[in-house]
């Protein structure tokens, strides 16, 4: 069993966010409606908001707010997915960027997950995120 320094409990569910605009020349290269993704934890009440952006990451807590509207009508895409501690590997050396926070809050070790729009297809194709 792993163990973790705090006591405490892990949030059972998460959203993955996806959406935002093109504000640096480099994201051009990305799919158009995947140009950021970040994360929200909750128990269906409670909620953090973990949003990793370019020059720090924000983390918000969110009371009494439906998740799903607020981004959905901020033109935001929601897959819904459960975090999940994963088995210890070797150390992979990854650039530090939205998409690589959301995975490792998450647990997903797929190293060939580089940009928001393959992080959506990999949650969205996984059945337990589609009931």
């Amino acid at each position: 069993m792993k163990q973790t320094l705090a006591k405490g409990f892990r949030y059972p569910y998460a959203y993955v966010a996806f959406g935002g605009t093109c504000t640096h020349w480099w994201m051009r290269f990305l799919k158009k409606g995947f140009y950021h993704c970040a994360l929200v934890l909750g128990n269906g009440h409670d909620w953090i908001l973990i949003d990793p952006l370019v020059h720090f990451t924000d983390l918000i807590i969110l009371k009494n707010v439906s998740v799903k509207s607020a981004f959905k009508n901020k033109g935001y895409r929601l897959v819904r997915t459960t975090p999940r501690i994963p088995e210890i590997t070797p150390v992979q050396f990854r650039p530090m960027t939205c998409v690589e926070t959301v995975k490792r809050f998450l647990g997903i070790n797929q190293a060939k997950i580089w940009t928001p729009y393959q992080l959506f297809k990999f949650l969205f194709l996984k059945k337990e995120n589609n009931p």
